[in-house]
């Protein structure tokens, strides 16, 4: 584990409103910002200004926050995108190029040596116009660490403040992102601050997060919850207490703002997690089983490892099919009220009773409410898709009689020309969600 100060930069405003469905609004951008801030995070991946106009006004508005967090954006290597950038205020951008044979074949038809000319020349003009920047390489683990520790030195001789190495496909394991770290930094000739980016495919986001800090990389990308594209990210909330839980890292998070950041971000995102999420899921504190209820009683640490109190929760006790009588004992002495064994046993069997008896029925209805929201909320309907077209084309033909056309969750003014059949495209008359 490294002797220096872990930086966190927080991707939650970018790679995580890249998850399907989900985008933030202006207000709720800035109000995760802030609550980001409060919680001691560094750096802030705020948004691609090539995005919109949308992406680059939210961008301003988050610099003039005047934040302690620093605001970057993200671009790729063009000098247009660094322009648009610098546009909206920022003074620090990660700078991202796949480096990766998959990616450079696949997207480009170049090769690293080519890759390596496009990215000297846009960390040379970002640097140039004053802008710390933050080298990400695009799919990094599938790239020959041997090959991309000169680029790493190149981006170092031309004023880069980190590079970034990147999971993009979540394919590593704790073992072999270790690996591959310490063969960068015996293969690299400078010092250079490292950093780590992982997605989450196979559920390792995290434990690949802590491998890589473990083998140098002292910047940390996450996303609040995990948050992202597919499976999403290494997760803020887990990295930060593993760190400091279990690593001795030397951190600057307040874990008391933990799950209210997490609660933030899911009902932004419509995204919401499950009680089991760890650190910040509803049933993390919480105990029914008796045997358990029986040795939190005695000493919480028999099974429980986080401390809640940290982060601003408490121990819960839950009555239920699996409870003990210990916890109907503990209940009864804190109101005053003597009971018999036999009665203790009866009250047990009743509670047990109810709760095998209760409707779940609306599980089942919140469910049905849930996969609804999902594929209505995080998707676009190709009936919006075809309206959108429709509309388009129909502004290049001669103008006619208007015409008030209700198509999927829109109305659009468009012209009919008398005896004949509209050539643009027509809408299809069912409504479901857009897919390739």
């Amino acid at each position: 584990m490294t002797d220096s100060r872990i930086v966190f930069a927080d991707c939650t405003l970018r790679d995580g409103e890249q998850a399907p469905g989900v985008f933030f609004t202006l207000e709720e951008k800035l109000a995760i910002a802030a609550m980001l801030d409060a919680a001691g995070v560094d750096l802030i991946d705020a948004g691609m200004p090539s995005v919109s106009k949308e992406e680059r006004a939210a961008l301003k508005a988050l610099v003039g926050q005047n934040l302690r967090a620093r605001i970057a954006a993200t671009v790729r290597a063009l000098r247009s995108d660094i322009d648009l950038a610098i546009e909206c205020g920022v003074k620090e951008v990660f700078l991202f190029m796949p480096v990766s044979p998959q990616h450079l074949q696949h997207k480009f038809a170049i090769d690293l040596a080519a890759a390596k000319v496009r990215i000297e020349d846009a960390v040379s003009y970002a640097v140039g116009k004053g802008l710390q920047v933050h080298f990400v390489a695009e799919d990094s683990v599938r790239a020959d660490p041997e090959q991309l520790a000169p680029v790493f030195d190149r981006v170092s001789e031309l004023g880069a403040v980190s590079a970034i190495i990147c999971d993009t496909v979540g394919v590593m394991t704790p073992q072999t992102m270790e690996r591959y770290v310490r063969t960068l930094r015996d293969h690299m000739t400078r010092q250079l601050t490292l950093g780590i980016h992982c997605h989450n495919d196979y559920g390792l986001g995290t434990a690949n997060t802590l491998a890589a800090v473990g083998a140098g990389c002292t910047l940390v990308t996450s996303t609040v919850n995990g948050l992202g594209e597919r499976a999403g990210n290494a997760v803020f909330e887990e990295v930060v207490c593993a760190l400091d839980d279990l690593y001795d890292a030397e951190l600057a998070i307040d874990k008391s703002m933990l799950t209210a950041l997490s609660q933030a971000v899911a009902h932004a995102s419509g995204m919401y997690i499950v009680p089991t999420k760890p650190v910040v899921g509803h049933n993390v504190f919480r105990h029914e089983s008796g045997v358990h209820v029986d040795g939190m009683l005695k000493d919480p640490s028999t099974y429980e490892s986080i401390c809640p109190r940290a982060l601003g929760r408490t121990h819960e006790y839950v009555l239920g099919k699996h409870s003990g009588s210990g916890l109907v004992e503990v209940l009864l002495a804190a109101r005053g009220v003597a009971c018999s064994p036999e009665q203790t046993d009866r009250i047990l069997e009743r509670i047990k009773a109810v709760k095998i008896s209760t409707n779940k029925a609306p599980l089942r209805v919140m469910a049905a409410r849930l996969d609804e929201l999902w594929s209505r909320h995080l998707s676009f309907s190709e009936e919006d898709f075809w309206a959108i077209v429709y509309e388009e084309t129909s502004r290049s033909r001669p103008r006619g009689r208007g015409i008030l056309l209700a198509c999927g969750t829109r109305q659009m003014a468009v012209t009919a020309e008398p005896d004949a059949e509209p050539t643009a495209a027509r809408p299809p008359a069912s409504r479901t969600p857009a897919t390739l």
